[in-house]
């Protein structure tokens, strides 16, 4: 089974979308959605269909606690973390299936994104240097040109069709298995809102486990960049998770060399 589990926060619209994406698009093999519904007072009416669709009223407990109680819930051994704005398209789910069969190395699967208007999305980075993290938080990062260690960040090039491993990719859509999990969480609920995805694939990484970008899977993501105003709810909330993320892992580790024993994660 493959199980989706997505965070409802007053995108009740959105979370439609996605629903009749999936039931417009199904994986070959059976489908559960489960939705932790943080926007209680929200009510979320699935559309009828055959896709079963399990909602969670709950308080805001954030992104990363919502889609561990969803995980919790969930009963498929390949999982979909999938943003409400996001949609998938013909073939997407049986492509990200049987890339994760062909690739047991594989901890992570990361599809290529595409804006509504057909746009490439860029979802993929790698992990943060002091550089970049002081460059990201300027007023410099509103400018046309970027320098080249910020580009060398964004990886604009990776648009090509075959499987590419990358550092980490924005946690709005990824593939991954049961087995996988680090018991009964996927993510650090540590981190109310960001960085829980960047966590995450760094710990993939230390545990020997690949994060893999497929071009050849692609979904729709209407993305809104809420945390590029500083002063903003999602600015702050970025702000402390990077403050959390620093303090968890002593720094800014990088990729792990995979030629050498892997390294212990860090929970």
């Amino acid at each position: 089974m493959l199980s989706v589990l997505t965070v409802n926060y007053y995108s009740a619209n959105e979370l439609q979308q996605l629903i009749a994406s999936l039931q417009r698009h199904p994986a070959r093999e059976p489908m559960e959605l489960i939705v932790a519904n943080n926007s209680p007072e929200e009510v979320i009416r699935p559309q009828a269909g055959k896709l079963p669709v399990t909602v969670l009223d709950q308080s805001n407990v954030g992104f990363a606690s919502g889609i561990n109680l969803a995980f919790r819930l969930s009963r498929g051994e390949r999982l979909l973390i999938a943003n409400p704005d996001l949609c998938v398209t013909a073939g997407a789910l049986d492509a990200a299936i049987e890339l994760l069969d062909q690739r047991p190395d594989a901890g992570i699967l990361l599809p290529r994104l595409r804006y509504p208007d057909g746009r490439i999305q860029s979802s993929v980075r790698r992990f943060y240097t002091w550089p970049v993290v002081l460059y990201a938080r300027s007023p410099l990062r509103r400018l046309r040109w970027h320098p080249a260690f910020f580009r060398t960040y964004l990886q604009p090039e990776l648009h090509e069709t075959q499987p590419t491993e990358v550092d980490w990719g924005l946690g709005g859509a990824m593939f991954l298995r049961r087995s996988d999990c680090e018991g009964d969480r996927i993510f650090d609920d540590r981190y109310f809102l960001y960085f829980e995805d960047v966590d995450l694939c760094l710990r993939m990484w230390q545990r020997g486990k690949r994060v893999i970008y497929c071009p050849n899977v692609e979904c729709i993501h209407d993305h809104r960049r809420d945390s590029r105003r500083a002063l903003s709810s999602a600015g702050w909330h970025h702000f402390r998770s990077l403050v959390r993320f620093i303090a968890k892992h002593h720094g800014l580790p990088q990729r792990p060399d995979q030629t050498a024993r892997p390294a212990r994660s860090t929970s």
